[in-house]
């Protein structure tokens, strides 16, 4: 028998005893695996949901994040290496150097446009601001020898004398341009109050001519009717022009340095290039009138006659007289000083520029060396601007930069004139009692007020004297070359103080070219291409702002 021979029964087994198992849709692959132990039938148990959550521990739950955070980290690093995704470098914005020279009204106007422009703009200035005379201010900005302010009788516990004193109280408010500008600046609201009128004597030689009183619409109903008397409808023609000058505002003026669309959108094109005989004539204003009046006030504000000026200049003459005093309220110069002092530019005062040109300072860059110096030092440097601003009308300056500037500069003359203020112990009233005295130009071969076109009372002073208080008056002249001595002796001038403008009136002819602010593409600008139109504090704020404004557009 072999050893492994299954062994037969001959009983009957209880798989033949069972039926044929019923038909099935499951493979056959499946019976192979049943043995003679598997059931037929199988009977799947039903399983209950669990009846709770497992939860995992909370170093699971880190586990689980940090491998997340991971596989995040890998995926955007992968996708900016495969898809060529280089990161930015933010760069930062250029720092263009701007050097304005002159701290006059357009210097200033220039800077705080570009300070406040700059920084809503995100534009980078770094601003340096020069100024040949020890004081912020420019020419009405006068200063005693050793650089402060002028007292009378060089005493600080006086009050300072002042722009208003040069000009009237009135600057500010007739100048409403440069007022709404500082107020934006400074956040505060000037206010001012009306004078009382002034009485004015017009003299001829050693004759007074006329007296009225200014401002016109103060003027009494018995005076008005003995002018009409005297001169005719000259008067309350003459009037209308003085409305017409005060009305010419710059407020809204368009920031365009087109000088001509400049003057079509302020319909100024005709009285600029109209000379002032023309407009006299075509308003019915001459004579008498023209000769004794009208003609004194033109010398007291442009230093010219008529026949030499626009009609413009004319009517702003006219208009700066009548209402010169007539109100009062801030200070030009400290209002100038408070807006640069609120900027965070450079400024060197007592510094004089002396020459200007546009050279290589390296391979790769130009730029607009700025030569200096400390005035009346002998000592000079330079410095390199990418941009430069001439805010005063310095001729020097101009040739040392090229032909062309200097044909720009040319169309443009000026003439000088002497400020002299001095202290007498009593009220001048070798013409009368009044507030203002105002010479005919022919004065001078008849009187010993030669050249002097006007002499007016500033205000009252009062000095100690050997322990007692003494009241004095202060009087300011205008004049050609400055008070003579003999006309000192004979009035018992106590205190004096004398200085020369250089530039202190720019010719006002019928221009029909006006010169460009931009004097160089290379960027050289000058505010005294307004003086083709006028010359007022507006007017050189104006400049400023145009000129700042083009800088900007170019950056």
């Amino acid at each position: 028998m072999t050893r492994y021979a299954r062994r037969y029964s001959f009983a009957p087994s209880d798989r033949s005893k069972s039926p044929p198992p019923p038909y099935s849709t499951r493979p056959p692959s499946i019976y192979s695996r049943l043995n003679e132990q598997t059931p037929l039938v199988v009977h799947v148990k039903r399983s209950e949901p669990a009846s709770y959550q497992p939860r995992w521990p909370i170093s699971e739950c880190l586990l689980v994040l940090l491998i997340i955070s991971i596989c995040v980290t890998v995926f955007f690093f992968l996708y900016r290496t495969l898809s060529g995704y280089v990161p930015t470098i933010p760069v930062l914005p250029r720092t263009y150097s701007v050097a304005i020279v002159g701290a006059g009204p357009a210097g200033v106007s220039a800077l705080q446009h570009l300070y406040l422009e700059s920084r809503n703009r995100n534009i980078h200035l770094n601003v340096t601001l020069f100024e040949a005379s020890p004081l912020i201010g420019g020419q009405l900005a006068l200063n005693d020898s050793t650089g402060g302010p002028v007292f009378p009788y060089n005493d600080p516990e006086q009050a300072p004398i002042i722009a208003e004193d040069i000009t009237g109280t009135a600057l500010a408010w007739s100048n409403p341009l440069f007022t709404k500008s500082s107020e934006e600046i400074l956040g505060d609201k000037l206010e001012f109050a009306e004078r009382p009128s002034q009485e004015v004597s017009y003299v001829f030689g050693s004759d007074i001519v006329s007296q009225n009183s200014r401002p016109y619409n103060k003027m009494s109903f018995f005076r008005w009717m003995g002018l009409i008397f005297h001169y005719g409808s000259s008067v309350w023609q003459a009037g209308a022009l003085v409305d017409q000058g005060t009305n010419i505002r710059f407020v809204d003026a368009p920031l365009t340095t087109d000088i001509m669309q400049l003057m079509i959108n302020q319909d100024i094109v005709e009285p600029v290039q109209e000379f002032a005989q023309a407009g006299l004539d075509s308003r019915g204003i001459g004579g008498a009138y023209e000769t004794e009046i009208l003609g004194p006030q033109v010398e007291r504000i442009h230093a010219q006659g008529i026949p030499n000026i626009n009609t413009l200049a004319m009517m702003l003459a006219a208009a700066q007289e009548d209402y010169a005093n007539a109100y009062v309220g801030g200070e030009l110069i400290d209002r100038l000083e408070q807006i640069v002092a609120a900027t965070d530019v450079t400024v060197r005062t007592a510094t004089e520029v002396t020459g200007i040109k546009h050279e290589q300072i390296n391979d790769h860059e130009s730029a607009w060396l700025v030569q200096h110096g400390a005035s009346g030092s002998p000592g000079l440097g330079a410095e390199p601007f990418h941009r430069v601003i001439l805010a005063a009308p310095n001729f020097d300056l101009y040739r040392a930069s090229s032909i062309d500037d200097v044909e720009a500069a040319s169309g443009l003359t000026y003439h000088p004139t002497y400020v002299t203020f001095f202290t007498l112990p009593q009220r001048l009233d070798e013409f009368g009692d009044v507030d203002q005295i105002l010479f005919h130009e022919a004065s001078g071969r008849y009187h010993a007020f030669r050249e002097v076109r006007e002499l007016a009372f500033v205000r009252e002073v009062i000095r100690i004297v050997d322990g007692h208080t003494v009241v004095e008056h202060l009087y300011r002249a205008l004049s050609d070359n400055g008070v003579p001595q003999e006309i000192q002796d004979s009035l018992g001038v106590t205190w004096l103080h004398q200085v020369r403008l250089e530039n202190a009136h720019p010719d006002l002819f019928p221009y029909r070219y006006f010169p460009p602010f931009r004097l160089s593409e290379k960027g050289l600008w000058w505010t005294s291409a307004i003086h083709a139109i006028a010359s007022t504090v507006d007017m050189s704020w104006l400049a400023g702002k145009i000129v700042a404004e083009d800088v900007l557009k170019g950056l």
